[in-house]
């Protein structure tokens, strides 16, 4: 991550995603699968909803930096997008924030994620 001394959450554009980075941006594949798992579905759909909303001019602003040079909001931004995923498959595959009939905590730990971003 580049750390820079811009201290806003998010780029310019993305003020409405602002409210979602604290919890969502997590730094690991791990700890957003978490977030969505212990999240409540109403808060996943609100999450989910914004996002998509985003989602297109959020992967084309991303797709402008290298993975190990990212400025840090948009390193906010790549994380938030990450989550989209997690919180799409809530939305739109189990209609729950985990699969149905499955026991949580479960077993899975993801050890190693995409590199730089978990």
């Amino acid at each position: 991550m580049s750390h820079s001394t811009n201290h806003r959450p998010l780029p310019a554009g993305f003020e409405t995603l602002q409210p979602f980075v604290s919890k969502w941006a997590g730094a690991t594949s791990l700890e957003r699968m978490t977030t969505r798992a212990e999240a409540d579905y109403a808060e996943i759909k609100d999450f989910y909803d914004a996002m998509v909303e985003k989602a297109e001019d959020a992967i084309a602003l991303i797709n402008q930096y290298p993975l190990k040079a990212m400025p840090e909001d948009v390193e906010n931004l790549a994380k938030l997008t990450l989550a989209l995923c997690q919180a799409a498959v809530a939305i739109e595959f189990h209609g729950q924030p985990r699969a149905p009939g499955t026991p949580y905590p479960n077993s899975i730990k993801l050890t190693k994620g995409m590199f730089p971003l978990g």
